[in-house]
């Protein structure tokens, strides 16, 4: 990019002094005039002029800029709104009387920011304890005390006891895992205050049918291997109920009347209809509180919470995803948006004029929201927004919309219709507001705007996402990308770009595989599948061994979600994150100066590092190791050999990880193959001294434990360990 002509790069002081040179050349008497003189006032003002003028000729480029951008028709990206979630709890201690339910779009005020509610929420008295059936290990078993044996006897004939711990989690703190639960299930146990519990009868009869919210919101930094279409995934909802005289549990599905997660794909709101008979809302606590938990009944409560307090119990499920994960739960929840609300707004009159501008009172207006209303035959008619007045004629009912600035823009009356001279434009509702200033850690949301009495506001989860509206400069910088590609992935190199240059999630290395389908998982890839594209992205990471990036389910949402709205329709696009095989490295090295051995050592696990690292500047090429390349024994030799004060590499070798967890050794000569959508990560590197023999294992490497075999036919059984 050649740099631009400054047309005139004079400043007032050097028009000062030019003016006075030529006056003092044409008018030598002026020599005389000493400052403060009449003359030197008037040479400033024509310096001032001057300097002006230039100043103005120095913005026409900038000028020109603009007005080529309007001409593309690109707008300024309006800010993002923080999005969140809030609990409000109702704090009447006497009464079992429910709280009026709070309507949606409320406003919390709250670090100088607005924030709006979306969604209804009936505030209730519940308190909420999540707890899981932690799995124990044999070895564990054996720590406490209790022998395989004595866990048989518990168990009926022909059947399996497998050992559990009730373990309380806490959200915020603990990871709420369904993995770790020996049935794949949370339960939610749903208690009241002390003070309620002499009133629980008449409680539990206003809670009959209503609608209970709870917050949810998924662990996204946990490692993911793909993630494909962001379909909702199907969370079960069930009510722990016995009937009279039988051993077992029922589960009683919920109907789920909304979920704003989709399926705890986000963080968001699932909104339960509770049952109308009040017979089923009751915990059925077990005579023998050692017995809580045995077989599929819920474990014991908490020890915080007593008998007499517990409502009922739920079970929470995911059969999708067995394993899934989830950092926050909470009862009374209602979802939060960092924007404002406004109705029925009066934007102004119609001129009748072509092009027709009109301005909203605020910027960073939410396109989605927004509902403009023009006056026809003393009535309002809804107006629809477009990208662009191309597709139009004369009779649509059209406007544009920037966003960013908060302006509106009619047609020209050919490509357009054009509002009837001084008939009203109404704004009958939008959204506005948004950015980083939203980004709000827990417990900065504390009011809630007209708020009626015994009403507690908390908030728990922080709000994220809040992303300021783009500047013209940045967005003069992503010019060039757009018209590459157009805002539109066709070609290879514009889905890497638009992943690379997303403005959700920062992405640090993109790699493509068309025709790639990885199916239920990679094992059980397709190549050449028509229409299929499978884009490999990797976060931004410090180098260092054994800390190889890893791409979280939130990152590849977000990239699939981008990538997705700018796809050719019919297009099978996949996120995925690649698959690591784990590597080690031993070489002998012999240093050309010992008393720098140690230095020499580091500079070559160093330079072996960023040789095999996935991000630039690894690799051959400093931009990271390509996906499926092979790794040559002999070509690391070359990259320890190129290292400052190595005189000479001795023996060389290269181990990787097999699926049975065992390391295999390869020597010089040999190459480790990899799939096209694997990448060696280099667990381990162990630098020698030179002693012409065979390197071993670096020593950090040891071998995984075997997994614990699968019991098929079991039943879950609560341990006490016989200490105090």
């Amino acid at each position: 990019m050649k740099p631009m002509i400054n047309l005139d790069d004079r400043r007032f002081d050097d028009l000062v002094e030019e003016a006075k040179a030529r006056l003092l050349n044409s008018l030598p008497e002026l020599t005389q005039i000493v400052p403060g003189d009449p003359v030197h006032a008037l040479v400033d003002v024509f310096a001032w002029l001057t300097e002006t003028i230039l100043y103005r000729a120095n913005l026409i480029p900038e000028r020109q800029r603009q007005a080529f951008l309007n001409l593309l028709q690109i707008p300024r990206r309006p800010a993002t709104p923080a999005r969140g979630l809030v609990c409000i709890d109702a704090t009447r201690k006497r009464t079992p009387n429910l709280a009026a339910i709070i309507p949606a779009e409320s406003h919390f005020p709250a670090a100088g920011q607005l924030f709006s509610s979306v969604g209804d929420l009936q505030p209730t008295p519940l308190l909420l304890d999540i707890v899981c059936k932690e799995s124990i290990s044999d070895q564990q078993l054996a720590e406490m005390g209790i022998t395989p044996e004595q866990l048989r006897l518990t168990s009926p004939a022909g059947k399996a006891a497998i050992a559990f711990r009730p373990r309380h989690l806490l959200p915020g703190r603990d990871n709420l895992v369904l993995a770790t639960s020996v049935d794949k299930a949370l339960y939610l146990g749903f208690s009241i205050p002390l003070a309620l519990v002499g009133q629980k009868t008449e409680l539990r009869k206003n809670l009959a049918g209503i609608t209970l919210n709870i917050g949810i919101a998924p662990a996204d930094d946990l490692l993911a291997e793909q993630e494909s279409q962001p379909l909702p995934r199907n969370l079960l909802w069930e009510l722990a109920w016995q009937q009279s005289g039988v051993v077992d549990f029922d589960y009683l599905p919920l109907e789920q009347l909304a979920d704003s997660s989709n399926g705890a794909r986000k963080a968001g709101v699932v909104r339960l209809r509770l049952p109308k008979d009040v017979s089923l809302l009751t915990p059925h606590l077990p005579d023998d509180p050692a017995n809580a938990g045995l077989r599929n009944s819920p474990p014991e409560q908490p020890g915080s919470t007593k008998p007499e307090q517990m409502l009922f119990w739920l079970r929470l499920r995911c059969p999708e995803q067995a394993d899934l994960s989830l950092a926050y739960l909470a009862v009374n929840v209602v979802d939060l948006i960092g924007q404002g609300v406004e109705r029925d707004l009066m934007l102004g009159l119609a001129s009748g004029q072509p092009d027709q501008e009109l301005t909203f009172p605020q910027q960073n207006i939410d396109a989605e929201s927004l509902q403009i209303d023009v006056e026809e035959n003393a009535q309002f008619i809804p107006w629809r927004r477009v990208d662009h007045f191309g597709a139009a004629n004369a009779d649509d009912r059209v406007y544009m919309l920037d966003a960013a600035e908060g302006r509106l823009r009619f047609g020209d009356g050919y490509r357009g219709k054009l509002p009837a001279r001084g008939k009203r434009v109404r704004a009958a509702y939008y959204r506005y507001g948004g950015g980083v200033a939203g980004n709000l850690p827990g417990n900065s949301i504390k009011v809630l705007e007209n708020a009626a009495a015994g009403l507690q506001v908390r908030q728990d989860w922080p709000t994220t996402g809040g992303i300021d509206a783009e500047s013209v400069s940045q967005m003069e910088q992503r010019i060039s990308a757009f018209l590459s590609h157009r805002n539109r992935a066709v070609t290879r190199d514009d889905f890497t770009r638009l992943a690379l240059d997303n403005p959700v999630n920062p992405v640090a290395k993109a790699e493509l595989i068309t025709g790639f389908l990885p199916g239920s998982s990679l094992a059980t890839a397709r190549f050449n599948v028509p229409g299929v594209i499978s884009i490999f992205v990797l976060p931004p990471a410090e180098m260092a061994i054994a800390a190889f990036p890893r791409t979280s389910v939130g990152l590849l949402k977000d990239v699939y979600g981008y990538l997705s709205q700018r796809s050719l329709l019919g297009t099978e696009l996949y996120v995925l994150s690649p698959e690591y095989l784990p590597v080690a490295i031993s070489v002998s090295v012999l240093e050309q100066d010992p008393q720098t051995r140690q230095q020499v050592y580091k500079a070559v696990e160093q330079s072996l590092l960023q040789f095999l690292w996935p991000l630039a500047p690894g690799g051959r090429l400093k931009q990271g190791w390509p996906l499926g390349q092979a790794v040559d024994v002999n070509e690391l030799r070359t990259v320890a050999g190129r290292v400052s004060g190595v005189q000479s590499i001795g023996a060389v070798q290269l181990y990787v990880q097999n699926s049975d967890k065992q390391w295999l050794t390869l020597t010089e000569g040999q190459s480790l193959s990899l799939q096209p959508w694997q990448l060696p990560e280099l667990q381990a590197i162990s630098v020698q001294a030179d002693n012409r023999g065979e390197t071993p294992l670096p020593p950090s490497i040891v071998s995984g434990a075997a997994e614990r075999e699968t019991i098929k036919d079991w039943i879950p059984t609560p341990v006490i360990p016989d200490i105090c």
